[in-house]
């Protein structure tokens, strides 16, 4: 609009001058109005995009010899050694059914892998037994486990040296480490071997396990060889296949449909002598079903071990433990257990296998309370039953951490 109205200033300015003059200077000054109004459209206008041209196309050879720059963020680990530790120190009263009260530093639990090349893995698992200590210089020193470990795929792993059986559910998680677990006591029935367990929770051998096709049932597989732990016996020759042969298949399922089930069996067979100079053939076979989800945990588990002499006759030991917990809060853990075991068949030492397997039922309750992400107080209270003595009350109290 301004510049039409300058344009009528000008026009009336040259009235003076001739006719065909007069109309040349508006049609030149009309001509230029119109080229000025174009120009401040244009301006007017978004930027149209650059246009870049695509990059021509590499082959797969290049893109593989290409150096590949990740950020900071995703650089890979530069150590290959990880070390972990678990210790735990507490108090016991009448845990055995003797009026005794004691403090008591458990186990010093130490945990060391390192990765030699990108599917072999070294790892190592030592024990401080000091639980068990007489005198401070006499510390028993267990070798958990050492073993040289191949990841080919989701489908086939190998472990090589002394392993954990994948006997049931609790000794494949909770082995070690009293961190780990809710409660302060293990169920009876998966005791360690030198403190009076009856299964044979460690090998010496080849471990295979990993995945079986099975979609959303989410099967896996354990398939072990080796030999077992006869502690029973002074003299074993512990690396005798022959004599001291021990197999084991297990399968557990771990459905997608629901988070945090897991159920399974294992069948385990090996040569067991509970005395010195008897040699029995040993089958066990477990079941459990264990659900951890939702702030719930429910463990159950059942076991049948029976074991055959061609002279002395055969022994049956059924036992069962079933474990609930509840997390109340962010912190506070309460749990109840119950563990049963029997004794029966025919064996004419059976009054020496009980003595080897004394207690029956075990009532079991307390409380856990993390006090961070790496230190736990827990209190429990239990009423054990036993066949050579009356039923008694125990308790504990334990701070386990790890570092």
């Amino acid at each position: 609009m301004k510049i039409r109205c300058v344009l009528l200033l000008v026009t009336a300015g040259i009235c003076a001058f001739g006719q065909e003059s007069k109309d040349e200077i508006i049609q030149k000054l009309i001509s230029r109005v119109e080229a000025l109004e174009r120009e401040v459209a244009a301006l007017k206008q978004p930027t149209a995009p650059v246009v870049v041209p695509p990059a021509p196309a590499q082959s797969t050879e290049q893109l593989a010899a290409a150096p590949v720059e990740l950020p900071p963020a995703e650089q890979p680990e530069p150590s290959r050694f990880t070390f972990r530790g678990f210790g735990d120190v507490g108090f016991l009263r009448n845990v055995d059914g003797l009026s005794t009260k004691r403090f008591a530093l458990g186990e010093v639990d130490l945990f060391a892998t390192v990765r030699i090349s990108p599917k072999v893995t070294a790892l190592l698992e030592t024990v401080l037994e000091t639980d068990n200590q007489v005198f401070t210089s006499q510390v028993p020193i267990n070798v958990e486990r050492a073993l040289l470990q191949y990841r080919a795929n989701d489908y086939f792993n190998l472990d090589l040296g002394s392993y954990r059986t994948a006997l049931g559910y609790y000794s494949m998680a909770y082995l070690r480490g009293s961190w780990f677990q809710t409660a302060v006591s293990r169920p009876r029935m998966f005791a360690f071997e030198d403190d009076g367990g009856i299964l044979p929770l460690h090998n010496v051998g080849v471990s295979a396990n990993g995945r079986i096709p099975s979609g959303a049932l989410g099967l896996h597989y354990v398939a072990e060889v080796g030999s077992s732990r006869n502690y029973a016996q002074p003299a074993r020759i512990g690396t005798d296949l022959a004599q001291n042969r021990a197999l084991n298949v297990a399968v557990f399922a771990q459905p997608r449909s629901v988070r945090g089930l897991q159920f399974g069996f294992s069948s385990y067979h090996d040569q067991f002598s509970p005395a010195p100079g008897y040699r029995f053939e040993r089958s066990i076979w477990t079941v459990h079903a264990v659900y951890q989800a939702h702030r719930l945990e429910f463990l159950n588990e059942a076991v049948l071990e029976n074991a055959t002499h061609p002279t002395l006759g055969h022994i049956g030991i059924p036992g069962f433990y079933s474990q609930a917990a509840y997390r109340v809060g962010s912190n506070w853990n309460p749990y109840l257990r119950f563990d049963y075991a029997n004794v029966y068949g025919k064996y004419l030492l059976i009054d020496s296998l009980k003595q080897y397997l004394p207690w029956r039922t075990i009532f079991t309750g307390g409380i856990r309370y993390d006090l961070s992400e790496s230190v736990a107080f827990k209190v429990e209270v239990g009423r054990e039953t036993n066949r050579f003595q009356p039923p008694w009350i125990k308790a504990a109290a334990q701070v386990a951490f790890t570092f």
